[in-house]
């Protein structure tokens, strides 16, 4: 499946549930793009072999957070409780996704959490996952950072709920990859929201001929749209101008050159709105 049709044709949602505040928000914003779309949504839990191996070692210990007393981790007890965590995803998926009247499927597997879940994510159109985990804090976790690095598909992460008709930030250069970018912007637009597209251009002339490629393509389209010109970016720069511009979503072409690995694990770094990543 090309980038252009995996963008333009939804069927197949893919969220990573863990039962986190990000999780959570990630399994809401599948839900309403999922309805959007007609998609099947389906729901996959990772039993961390990680987590598992370490609890084998004799000497690991589990400190209580409370009471900061010390005691001898037990691999069933752990085995238990992902169990739990798994029914409880599946039950949440369940109850909303019916409720919605959406199709849906829920699987829960054990292995290397990045591993199963771009496993997964080859039959699917989208994944959608929480930046953090359990690991608070908003730096990117580990999990997401390979998602975002690795996945064959369109990657949607986020650290907070997004609200219905959010403001969207799209990164444009003119290249295919922004081109790819732009239509995916669109795609997850609505009436009621503002588009701003972030211009990168060496020259003013060369931005007022991209921002005319841009406004004719949106020509037909009720969307309110904002322009801004920048001439050179680093990924951190686009945080502080989806902040200043109110956006919730940013939509970055990874295929272009001007986002390799080592820039684009900074913007995700100092996000705090959601990033769609467009292949």
């Amino acid at each position: 499946m090309s980038s252009e049709d995996s963008i333009n044709d939804i069927r197949r949602i893919l969220i990573a549930l863990d039962a986190s505040p990000a999780s959570q928000a990630a399994l809401e914003l599948a839900v309403d793009l999922a309805i959007r779309y007609q998609a099947e949504l389906i729901g996959i839990y990772v039993e961390d072999i990680n987590l598992l191996r370490s609890a084998e070692i004799p000497f690991t210990k589990e400190v209580g957070f409370y009471s900061a007393s010390s005691r001898q981790i037990d691999v069933s007890h752990i085995e238990r409780e992902l169990r739990a965590h798994a029914r409880r995803v599946e039950q949440l998926l369940a109850s909303i996704a019916q409720r919605a009247n959406l199709r849906w499927s829920f699987r829960s597997t054990r292995g290397l959490i990045p591993g199963e879940l771009m496993s997964a994510a080859a039959d699917t159109d989208l994944i959608i996952l929480g930046k953090t985990g359990w690991s608070g804090g908003n730096q990117i976790g580990s999990t997401a950072r390979e998602v975002a690095v690795r996945a064959p598909i369109q990657s949607l992460i986020l650290l907070h709920k997004v609200r219905p008709g959010s403001p969207i930030m799209v990164v444009y250069d003119g290249s295919p990859a922004s081109q790819n970018a732009l239509t995916a912007a669109r795609r997850i637009s609505s009436p009621e929201s503002t588009l701003t597209i972030l211009i990168l251009a060496e020259t003013k002339g060369e931005a007022e001929q991209l921002q005319a490629e841009v406004e004719a393509r949106f020509k037909e389209d009720e969307i309110n749209l904002d322009f801004r010109w920048v001439t050179n970016i680093q990924g951190d720069r686009i945080s502080q101008l989806a902040l200043i511009s109110g956006c919730d979503v940013v939509v970055l072409p990874t295929k272009s050159r001007r986002f390799e690995t080592e820039n684009l694990v900074a913007m995700l770094d100092e996000a705090d709105c959601a990033v769609l990543l467009v292949r």
